[in-house]
């Protein structure tokens, strides 16, 4: 049985998974015009964690912390740009943000937690 908590990070990584997968599929339609790259990225990535931590396999922690490692870096550079544009308000509520991605990373290297993925 999946624990709660790594439930939550399931479903957390599924609606990430599936927003690119959206992206993506705008991109081919012709609605939105710009690289695949990224999107397809965030979404092997989210679905790879999705999967894998509801199946408790390790690759899909690594993936899940991966996954929070590059939302914290992206969290940041949205909060670069807050603070360029001359947005400090918008800079400081996106960095309060990122404490999540942070929590999550956390969570998911305690021994505890790495016990069910052996």
């Amino acid at each position: 049985m999946v624990p709660w908590p790594i439930a939550l990070l399931a479903l957390y990584y599924g609606v990430i998974a599936a927003t690119s997968a959206a992206t993506v599929w705008k991109i081919c339609a012709g609605v939105m015009s710009r690289s695949m790259t990224w999107p397809i990225l965030w979404f092997v990535v989210a679905a790879g964690a999705m999967f894998g931590l509801t199946w408790l396999k390790p690759w899909g922690r690594v993936l899940a912390i991966v996954g929070a490692t590059w939302t914290t870096v992206t969290t940041l550079c949205l909060a670069a740009l807050f603070i360029k544009a001359g947005r400090p308000g918008g800079a400081l509520l996106t960095t309060l943000s990122m404490t999540v991605q942070v929590l999550i990373i956390r969570y998911l290297q305690r021994p505890s937690v790495k016990s069910f993925f052996a």
